[in-house]
């Protein structure tokens, strides 16, 4: 009987189960680290083979030996015993057999692992016999070559991953939550330690580092947003969060969940350290603000020095601004145009510091020419504005807030569409309280009168949106134009 014939891989069953064996034990792998020891501790213990090793090719062709098993001195003269039949399987990797002494007779089976990759190698087997290992334990040693291989691939794989997450600054990670409510990091990159100034390793053991430290009003926030529904999502806001030394800083969470199983989801995503980016867009928003406070100054003092001249009409333009931002929001428009509306409103007859006091104080009938040149008042208006970098169309609203639908106004004859949103509801505003108001040439007619003339020429001359958002307000929610 030879020595095959005792082997126990000759038994199928047992064969099966060092198949098995083997499969759940490489799944258990999860590092590079020491993996030809690995694979070499499989095929003795669970294959039972007298020999194993493993061998690579350098780019310059020279064979090195990695890892080997084996009794005596047969691991020191195996690479030269075998060197041909090696480089024959590294350049067309198929299966190869050879009957080799090395000290004591081996049959060896040469078998191809991950060819062409940077894991790339040659895995010899061997048994110490003289006869040829059988066609059964050849085919058995192929699956396990493939078993090999897709751990190498997988181990190849995950390990390009882990150097490319380290690599970025962010910190990358999965986060699992339980049905419970239970938090828990499976796994976490090195980029932890530049965001949040801690390291993998603790917020492995420990995630209450983590959540322990974001601010209450946010963890609350954090919790109801990564909580498990059936509507769950992306989640990409930004935490306050305070590091070991006690400093608030600000971090991006944008991660996306799956759900599992058993009810837990699972977040793989990233964490980003946005503080700076934080303070510059509060710093923008501040000189932002503090523009439109010194923007709204001088709209202000541009206001009260064209009712300086002008007393008969002193307060028609904040109440034109006052009425214009009601029909404006009305309408639903955005609050920021809604402002920008109130402001150009606000500063609407500035053109009219271009008009002689005297006229614009006549207590009567103006002729022709007198009227002409206080309509130059919208384009000169227009000319003082447009040097003016405001965020809205201040100067084209101002410009145009006497065209009519009909192309019947001044000063360009616009017509319809080609008049702004915001010009028209000026007009309609800056008519009503002119009727409602009182003139030096004529008594105040009230607001129904204002409001018939506009209703009448409700799409003819003005807008009838904004017409009827105006009727609206008066008739309907009680709107009076304030008493300034």
């Amino acid at each position: 009987m030879t020595h095959s014939d005792h082997h126990p891989l000759s038994h199928g069953q047992e064969k099966l189960d060092a198949v098995i064996k083997t499969a759940q034990y490489l799944a258990g792998l999860q590092s590079e680290r020491d993996i030809w020891a690995e694979l070499g501790k499989v095929a003795v213990h669970f294959l039972g083979a007298d020999l194993a090793a493993f061998v690579t090719r350098r780019t310059d062709g020279q064979l090195v030996l990695h890892h080997c098993v084996a009794a005596g001195t047969a691991c020191s003269d195996l690479v030269k015993a075998t060197n041909h039949t090696m480089r024959q399987v590294f350049e067309n990797g198929f299966l190869a057999t050879e009957q080799v002494n090395l000290g004591e007779d081996y049959a060896l089976a040469f078998l191809a692992l991950n060819q062409g990759t940077a894991m790339g190698a040659v895995m010899i087997i061997g048994h110490r016999q003289a006869e040829p290992l059988s066609r059964k334990t050849l085919n058995l040693y192929l699956a396990v070559a493939g078993l090999f291989r897709s751990t190498l691939t997988r181990l190849s794989s995950q390990h390009r991953f882990i150097a490319m997450a380290n690599n970025v600054p962010e910190m990358l990670f999965q986060l699992v939550r339980y049905p419970d409510g239970a938090f828990q990091f499976a796994y976490v990159s090195e980029g932890s330690r530049a965001t949040l100034a801690v390291t993998p390793t603790e917020l492995l053991a420990d995630g209450d580092c983590f959540f322990s430290r974001l601010l209450p009003e946010d963890r609350e926030d954090f919790e109801a947003a990564t909580r498990l529904t059936r509507t769950v999502g992306r989640v990409n806001r930004v935490f306050r969060w305070q590091d070991q030394d006690g400093n608030e800083r600000h971090i991006l969470f944008n991660a996306m969940p799956t759900l599992q199983e058993d009810g837990s989801i699972v977040w793989d995503g990233a964490v980003q350290d946005v503080t700076e980016r934080e303070r510059l867009e509060e710093q923008r928003k501040q000189f932002l603000l503090r523009l439109e406070r010194s923007m709204e100054t001088t709209v202000e003092a541009m206001a009260s020095t064209i009712e300086r001249r002008d007393p008969y009409t002193a307060g028609h333009q904040r109440r034109v601004a006052d009425l214009a931002a009601h029909i404006a929001r009305e309408l639903e428009l955005p609050e920021e145009e809604v402002h920008g509306i109130f402001l150009a409103a606000s500063i609407h007859d500035v053109g009219k510091i271009h008009v002689p006091a005297e006229i614009l104080s006549f207590p009567g009938k103006l002729g022709l020419i007198e009227f002409d040149l206080v309509k130059t008042h919208a384009q000169v208006g227009y000319e003082i504005l447009k040097v003016i970098e405001f965020p809205w169309p201040v100067a084209e609203m101002v410009l145009q807030h006497h065209e009519r639908l009909n192309g019947s106004g001044y000063p360009r004859g616009l017509k319809a569409d080609q008049i702004i949103t915001g010009a028209r509801i000026i007009t309609v505003a800056d008519v009503v309280e002119s009727i409602a108001s009182f003139r030096p040439y004529r008594p105040a007619f009230g607001t129904e009168k204002a409001l018939e003339e506009v209703t009448q020429q409700r799409g003819v001359l003005y807008d009838p949106l904004a017409v009827d958002a105006c009727q609206g307000l008066f008739e309907e929610k009680g709107y009076k134009l304030p008493s300034v």
